[in-house]
């Protein structure tokens, strides 16, 4: 970020008892073992003395810099807004951005008699003396980016390269790099894939096209949904909440409806969902069975969240169980289709594979597929092999809970973790706080809430806005 920026970025770590730290990015160029030269960012902490007399050299010429405030333990990163002093600063010194921005402010006549006396006057000063009389002068005579230089200099600190950074340039090898990485993650499917065997499939013409829209009634306000997200039982304590509540249910409940109607148009399935159940719970029960439909038919609806909120939590587990499963047998099926692995290990996989396939992912079978020592062995022999068993610090609830987020939170594929293998989920949750505090919170107390806020770059207000047009969740740029 501070490379496009072309200046640093301060991050000011605040932990739980608002106490904060700053940290320091910056980039330089580095001379490659080939003799190309790199630019890289580079930088990271700094003792509270260095911060505070780098933060006043700042201030004393009239320069913000762009600050991101981080809670690790929210698990977020969150702007700083200067607001109007950030304006003033940036047109002290700059008639051109004053002129075209600045003219309506009450200091703007302030802002152009002080440029005429400094840019008379920034002969006579030493800028690298840090006097009150020479920063004023600076202030008024130079631009905001050559003050940064000023400070640099004062601080003895190399200036910064300040030409615009093409990110075009990393275009030709963005692509390449990516599929290097997906190949290293291993060949697990996605998590939005299904990877069953021995259940039903749901045919491509039978899937629906994106999400149901909501009603002009289906708009709710974040905190309200998050208070309605963490009510014990699904019974919120406000009375406005709870018939906010039944408002949401009914646009899930018209959206399953219009996803059964199109099932049912376009495919026979060998079971379809029972006469009786038209209520949205019913559908889900019966679509454990068949999972793959039940990840389409969750996302169609506009609120997942309130779906699998109604959810009993032994209902959530068993699901969250067949996932686990499902994922398991997912890797020794991708393991066996790689050309690559020792013939051991392909054998090694082919037999594990038919033992906890026998009854088509009864409980017998998914002990076996979870087996830890089995996993630990797999790894052991081939190191490339993706992680299948459940952490030992991680609850088997928390691991099953972990399993069904991707399919019951609006904005996972926005998230930074959408796009990853659901192998992978393991080593999310071990490096997301925002993840951890989520199962944590859904297995102890039933609290949802904390789905509606994971990092995702789109605000709220974006996402009712996507949803009475119907759209995705998709990331900003």
């Amino acid at each position: 970020m501070a490379q496009y920026l072309r200046e640093p970025l301060f991050v000011l770590e605040v932990n739980t008892h608002n106490d904060a730290h700053v940290q320091r990015y910056s980039y330089q160029d580095y001379i490659l073992p080939n003799g190309d030269t790199h630019e890289t960012g580079c930088g990271g902490a700094l003792d509270d003395a260095s911060a505070k007399n780098m933060l006043a050299n700042y201030a004393s010429l009239h320069v913000l810099p762009t600050m991101l405030v981080l809670k690790r333990h929210e698990g977020h990163f969150y702007g700083v807004h200067h607001g109007e002093l950030a304006t003033r600063w940036q047109a002290e010194g700059d008639l051109v951005f004053a002129n075209e921005n600045c003219s309506t402010h009450s200091w703007f006549d302030e802002i152009v008699a002080h440029n005429a006396y400094s840019t008379e006057h920034i002969g006579r000063v030493d800028v690298l003396n840090d006097e009150d009389v020479t920063n004023a002068v600076i202030i008024g005579a130079t631009e905001r980016r050559d003050r940064l230089d000023i400070i640099h200099d004062r601080l003895r600190l190399p200036r910064l390269d300040r030409e615009p950074y093409d990110i075009a340039i990393l275009d030709s090898g963005l692509q390449a790099e990516a599929n290097r990485l997906h190949k290293q993650a291993g060949p697990a499917r996605p998590a939005s894939t299904d990877a069953g065997e021995g259940r039903d499939r749901q045919v491509p013409d039978a899937r629906t096209t994106g999400r149901a829209p909501i009603s002009t009634q289906g708009r709710v306000a974040l905190q309200t949904m998050q208070r309605i997200l963490d009510s014990m039982d699904m019974e919120p304590e406000f009375i406005s909440d709870r018939s906010k509540m039944r408002q949401l249910q009914e646009e899930n409940d018209q959206a399953a409806a219009t996803w059964r109607r199109r099932l049912l148009r376009a495919r026979t399935p060998d079971r379809p969902p029972p006469e009786g159940a038209r209520d949205l719970l019913a559908t889900v029960r019966w679509l454990l069975l068949h999972r793959d439909m039940l990840h389409d038919l969750l996302g169609h609806l506009p609120y997942p969240e309130v779906a699998v909120k109604m959810m009993p939590t032994a209902l959530l587990q068993q699901w969250g169980e067949l996932e686990v499963y499902d994922s398991q047998t997912s890797i020794l099926r991708a393991m066996l289709s790689q050309e690559s692995i020792p013939d051991a290990v392909r054998v090694y996989c082919r037999t594990w594979l038919a033992a906890c396939t026998t009854e088509g992912g009864s409980t017998r079978d998914r002990i076996i597929a979870k087996d830890a020592t089995r996993w630990v062995r797999l790894a052991n022999m081939h190191a490339a092999a993706p992680p299948g068993a459940r952490p030992a610090t991680m609850s088997e609830d928390c691991w099953h809970t972990l399993h069904i987020l991707p399919y019951v939170i609006w904005v996972w594929g926005a998230t930074p973790w959408g796009g990853a293998y659901r192998s992978a989920l393991s080593e999310l949750y071990r490096v997301h706080p925002a993840l951890q505090q989520l199962c944590e919170k859904v297995t102890g107390k039933m609290e949802w809430g904390d789905a509606v806020v994971l990092p995702s770059g789109i605000t709220w207000e974006d996402r009712l806005t996507g949803m009475e047009a119907g759209q995705p969740a998709t990331p900003r740029c």
